[in-house]
């Protein structure tokens, strides 16, 4: 059996499959611009509440470093420390982490986004137990996981049990923002 190729045969299928993508591309255009705002609103406010968990004896925050460094003021506009935003690749994405510096020592750590991370496992990096091991390490020394230094000299931290990745990436994102506040910071405390 032989079919006839018309043009009638070419053209209501391409016709009809580019109607579908013009209607599906519209769609996903309004949805975009329908919630595009409320994504940027809802990611400004877990910075802000990342900034302050990191900072918490700061009132307001100037920008020092557009998106990456803020200087946190208490009321009378003293310096109360910085809130640094650094992000790096984890295991199953990427890892945002704020780090809280003063006086030369870190004073908080947050893992404000690690989504892409097995949960139970590479999640586990945004719990207390492990971001407080961070706190007061000093920043003129760089901070290693424990199982990657057997040496004992550097500052170390445990890794999450079965997720070694994710801690190293978190601990590369402090070493990072550790690095910009030794660039940046230390003429304003």
């Amino acid at each position: 059996m032989r079919f006839k190729i018309t043009p009638k045969a070419i053209l209501i299928p391409t016709i009809s499959l580019f109607l579908i993508c013009l209607v599906v591309t519209a769609a996903l255009a309004l949805t975009n611009n329908v919630t595009a705002e409320k994504i940027a609103a809802n990611e400004l406010e877990s910075k802000n509440q990342s900034m302050q968990n990191v900072c918490p004896d700061a009132a307001t925050f100037e920008e020092v470093i557009p998106d990456v460094m803020y200087k946190g003021l208490d009321d009378s506009g003293n310096a109360v420390g910085y809130a640094i935003s650094t992000a790096t690749q984890g295991y199953g994405g990427q890892v945002k982490v704020m780090t809280g510096i003063k006086d030369g020592e870190i004073i908080g750590v947050d893992v404000f986004y690690n989504d892409d991370e097995t949960p139970g496992l590479g999640k586990n990096t945004s719990n207390a137990s492990f971001r407080d091991q961070y706190k007061g390490l000093n920043v003129n020394e760089d901070i290693g996981v424990s199982k990657d230094d057997s040496s004992g000299n550097a500052q170390t931290v445990d890794a999450v049990t079965s997720a070694t990745i994710s801690s190293r990436a978190v601990t590369r994102a402090v070493n990072e923002a550790v690095a910009i506040y030794n660039e940046n910071g230390k003429e304003g405390e």
